[in-house]
């Protein structure tokens, strides 16, 4: 039961991106409709559900939900420059790198030699995978290799989007009493960097990103609730699985033609990513 609930956000935060894109809002646009559904999300849930809210626990979500909000722009500004099929391994591996050592070297995680060994092991392939994934030539509408400002932008949306994972796992803060504090740190970030556009905000592009908060939502108190079961050095890389989803699922969705080639790469590191989460995953501490 377990590495069920640590998969749900695998499933999520792949479909996220897809249905973001969909809407073909500007960044944004996105973020703001995405932010809305998290904060709708929370506050049901917290009325269903009242938690603590410690000052502590209180400041530190809210802190991870500014990081989130600045590596989700980030996110959404990248897929406006190359395709969802390329952007998404890039940040996803990166967050891999950050959250996964940073659970494993800083909280401790990993004890034994087995477990550093098997760790190490499991996140090479989830490194290949990336790699093999996301190398997809002119097709994906971007010459080889990647432009230095879209780099610096897909690493600092995936420092960011670490950091809004460990921030509360150094704090030991986990389950319900990180999503409405978060949510509101979202709330707030999305509304400084809207006061900074300077285009005003279609409403009708807002709410149609409102479902793209609900289903981020879900996945992120999922990952929450197996960052507490199973450890966060364990949970996140499952969640990563989001990679094939996103991958596979934009190229489809969006029509994106590919060579007999890069299908074969694609798939071969979809596959060994998969390997490496599945290794991972037997790391619970």
């Amino acid at each position: 039961m377990d590495f069920i609930i640590a998969f749900i956000p695998a499933v999520g935060w792949g479909v996220m991106p897809i249905l973001a894109h969909i809407t073909k809002a500007s960044p944004r646009e996105q973020l703001t409709g995405t932010v809305i559904g998290a904060v709708l999300f929370a506050l049901c849930l917290y009325i269903i559900h009242p938690t603590s809210l410690a000052p502590i626990h209180f400041v530190v979500s809210f802190i991870s939900g500014i990081f989130w909000a600045a590596g989700q722009l980030l996110q959404f500004q990248a897929f406006q420059k190359v395709s969802v099929s390329i952007a998404i391994p890039v940040i996803c591996g990166l967050q891999l790198i950050g959250t996964t050592l940073f659970a494993a070297l800083i909280l401790g995680e990993w004890i034994t030699g087995y477990q550093y060994g098997i760790g190490v092991g499991s996140l090479l392939c989830i490194l290949a995978g990336v790699l093999l994934t996301s190398n997809q030539g002119k097709s994906a509408g971007l010459s080889k290799p990647l432009p230095v400002p879209i780099i610096i932008m897909l690493v600092c949306s995936g420092l960011a989007l670490s950091s809004y994972v460990v921030i509360n796992q150094f704090f030991h803060i986990s389950g319900l009493s990180v999503i409405l504090p978060q949510s509101l740190g979202m709330l707030c970030s999305a509304m400084v960097m809207n006061l900074k556009g300077k285009k005003r905000l279609g409403f009708s592009l807002v709410v149609h990103n409102l479902p793209t908060g609900l289903v981020w939502s879900i996945a992120n108190l999922a990952l929450f609730i197996s960052n507490g079961l199973i450890g966060m050095a364990a949970s996140f890389p499952i969640s990563q699985a989001s990679i094939a989803i996103a991958c596979v699922g934009s190229i489809l969705i969006f029509k994106e033609k590919k060579s007999p080639k890069e299908w074969i790469g694609i798939l071969a590191g979809i596959t060994v990513l998969m390997i490496g989460v599945g290794m991972i995953s037997l790391l619970k501490p």
